[in-house]
């Protein structure tokens, strides 16, 4: 089959298949654009309801937060007030009850009637309230206490002998009177007779109102202890002093709840919600109460929020002035609740407007997307049909140009492979040549090297036995000696060449110092050479290679430097070493490397123009190369016209202890 026949046939199937409408490529086209259409919706739904989960997420705490924070704002200003208003009160009874026992007449009255005489105790109340009234001053002064009470709010107030009998009260002239009770063992009565005041909160024993106590010692002139005054205040008559926005507790020391804003609150304990240290054992005077369930939050952040009888509140406590108790303010925080659910509401209606919105967007961006590709189709068909019949006539024309162009190539292929034996017998007679060339060179290296080795001896002898003052056999033996070097680099230069283009493995690795090289190179200087160098050793430098090879590279920098240096003028030698690399510089004193040739001085064979000195352009270029196969290199690091300056760096290689 042709390559036309071929295109033809992978056509026919998807012009066809385009044409009936089923499978093909455009079904699968259009299956890929209608999933990418459906991916970018889910992907848009996806990150749209993230988007209104993270953001409802954000602004229902903030919000929140806030209300929570205005909550504890207000908490704090309102259990502020009302601890103030509180100690006022209390300061009020306090002072009431000083006054009233500072008064003459009460001072009298104590003084009349100081103790009960005997037998008192077995009369009635009645009988004792009968004997106390009949006395003038006593209804004087419970008119007086009367009044003042009335006017101030305060449920009673009585005075006590220092029997803890009833004198006089504020109710003495009513049925149920406390003219004639007996208070014995009553802690404030105690307190206030044994320390000038004492305070105290029970449950009154004939109407069984909770109330507050504060009691005042009655002294005469000489200040000895007569009885004592003291002023009952109710506490359903103190709550009308908590009103707020918030629940106000006044809370005893044992954590009982002896007044409040709020009834079913009252006489319960809430222990747990006063500050540590803050509660004391029972005195057995009155019930500490029935405990309230109360629960602290988990979370650490909200020390203050706590849960009392399933309902969460947040909890400002203040002590009050000069008294035991404490005032607990409890700001309520179910309104946050249904606002987190009002808040949840909003953003998933949000969330369900723009995943509908989103899904009749894909569900659009479908169907356009099919109608465009059904059009595309439509297009497709025209043109593949009109594409067919121009194939049919393109194929016969060119089913006759493939027929000539076949017995062309045939013709063209055994050409080729006439050409292709040539070649791989050229080849073949190249390597023979080179081969031959190399054992050529190894065998004049060899043939060159002992009259080299002569020449020089006799130089030396020549040198050696010439009588002093003979300046002109000393030039010319040294000329000879230099001739000698220049040579035996010459041929050193060409076998490390003819090595590297080899290509083969050098049989001499192995682990060396480059001092020691480095000492190896001077050794081969004569003395006036070894003069004009100074060498700087350094640091162990273990390096692993062809010491060979890399004892010509140090010759040939060496000799370079002192080739294109003056006469007299010195060459430095340097090694140091960092933590992976040993570096040897060579810096002459010569006239430097022009620039331009800065690029080109280790190309094989370049010589650069103006040089007097005579050179193969082999040395530069050898010793490079054989730095490269060491892992190394060789590159010029300075040149002006005060000299040059070439560093080899080879790797160092690592010693374990």
């Amino acid at each position: 089959m042709t390559s036309v026949e071929r295109d033809k046939a992978a056509l026919d199937g998807p012009l066809h298949a385009e044409a009936d409408g089923s499978g093909g490529l455009p079904q699968q086209r259009k299956r890929h654009r209608l999933s990418r259409v459906h991916r970018v919706t889910i992907g848009a739904a996806v990150a749209w309801l993230l988007l209104v989960a993270g953001m409802g997420w954000w602004m229902s705490q903030r919000i929140l937060t806030e209300q929570t924070d205005s909550l504890a704002a207000s908490a704090e200003y309102e259990a502020i007030t009302t601890a103030r208003i509180m100690d006022r009160l209390f300061a009020e009874m306090v002072s009431v009850s000083n006054m009233v026992a500072s008064q003459g007449q009460v001072i009298e009255l104590a003084a009349r009637y100081l103790t009960d005489p005997p037998g008192t105790a077995e009369l009635t109340r009645q009988q004792r309230a009968a004997q106390f009234t009949r006395d003038p001053l006593v209804r004087q002064v419970g008119d007086f206490m009367n009044a003042l009470a009335a006017d101030l709010g305060y449920a009673r107030i009585y005075m006590n002998n220092m029997s803890y009998d009833t004198i006089t009260a504020s109710n003495w002239a009513e049925p149920q009177s406390i003219v004639g009770m007996i208070y014995s063992g009553r802690p404030y009565l105690i307190n206030a007779l044994r320390n000038g005041k004492g305070s105290s909160f029970g449950i009154a024993r004939i109407n069984k109102t909770p109330s507050y106590f504060v009691a005042s010692r009655i002294n005469d002139a000489n200040g000895a202890p007569q009885g004592v005054v003291t002023v009952k205040f109710d506490a359903p008559d103190v709550a009308h002093y908590l009103t707020g926005r918030h629940i106000a507790l006044v809370v005893n020391r044992q954590g009982r709840v002896i007044t409040t804003s709020s009834k079913p609150y009252m006489l319960r304990n809430v222990a747990a919600l006063l500050p540590p240290g803050a509660i004391d054992p029972s005195d057995g005077e009155e019930e500490t109460g029935e405990p309230l369930d109360v629960r602290s939050t988990t979370d650490a952040r909200q020390a203050d929020h706590w849960l009392i009888e399933g309902r969460p509140y947040l909890l400002r406590a203040q002590s009050l002035a000069n008294t035991p108790y404490h005032l607990l303010t409890l700001a309520s925080l179910d309104e946050l609740a249904p606002m987190r659910r009002q808040h949840w509401m909003m953003a998933g209606l949000t969330a369900g407007f723009g995943l509908a919105l989103i899904l009749l967007c894909g569900h659009l961006a479908t169907q356009i997307s099919e109608r465009r590709l059904r059009e595309e189709q439509y297009r497709i068909i025209a043109i593949s049909q009109a594409a067919e019949r121009d194939l049919m006539i393109k194929v016969q024309e060119r089913t006759t140009e493939l027929s000539q162009s076949n017995a062309t190539l045939k013709a063209e292929m055994g050409r080729r492979h006439l050409l292709e034996v040539k070649l791989r017998q050229s080849l073949d007679s190249l390597n023979d040549a080179l081969s031959q060339q190399r054992d050529f060179l190894a065998l004049v290296s060899h043939e060159f090297r002992g009259p080299l080795a002569v020449i020089a001896a006799a130089a030396d002898n020549l040198s050696h036995s010439a009588i002093e003052g003979t300046d002109d056999i000393r030039a010319r033996t040294t000329k000879i000696r230099e001739t000698v070097r220049r040579l035996s680099m010459l041929i050193e230069n060409v076998l490390a060449g003819d090595r590297l283009d080899a290509g083969g493995p050098h049989t001499a690795i192995g682990r060396f110092d480059l001092n020691a090289t480095l000492q190896t190179a001077k050794a081969g200087l004569d003395d006036v050479a070894a003069s004009r160098v100074d060498f700087t050793p350094g640091d162990e430098a273990i390096v692993k290679g062809d010491r060979y090879l890399l004892e010509i590279v140090l010759q040939n920098l060496i000799q370079n430097a002192l080739k294109y240096s003056p006469p007299t003028s010195p060459v430095t030698v340097q090694l140091s070493v960092d933590a992976a690399t040993a570096f040897v510089t060579v810096t002459d004193r010569g006239a430097g490397v022009p620039p331009d040739a800065h690029a080109f001085i280790f190309l094989k064979y370049y010589r650069a123009r103006g040089q007097r000195v005579n050179g193969s352009g082999l040395g530069l270029y050898i010793s490079r190369e054989i730095a490269r196969q060491h892992g190394g290199d060789l590159t010029l690091v300075a040149s002006d016209t005060s000299g040059s300056t070439f560093r080899l760096s080879l790797p160092l290689v690592r010693t374990f202890s």
